[in-house]
């Protein structure tokens, strides 16, 4: 349970900062968000990928 609640916080965080840079950029910095947005959203799905197959562990188990 310890690693699912820590890729939930890290999740959090990457998108807390997805949302930090997208209110703060500038006109002429679409570009870097764009890379931003990209980035942040690969590290959420492959963190949202690995908290599946930890429940998905547990209720194997659990069964």
């Amino acid at each position: 349970m310890n690693r699912i609640d820590q890729q939930l916080a890290e999740m959090s965080g990457l998108l807390s900062a997805l949302v930090f840079i997208s209110e703060n950029v500038e006109d002429e910095q679409v570009e870097l968000l764009r890379h931003s947005a990209v980035t942040l959203c690969h590290c959420a799905l492959d963190k949202i990928a690995a908290a599946n197959r930890d429940v998905s562990r547990i209720l194997r188990l659990a069964a």
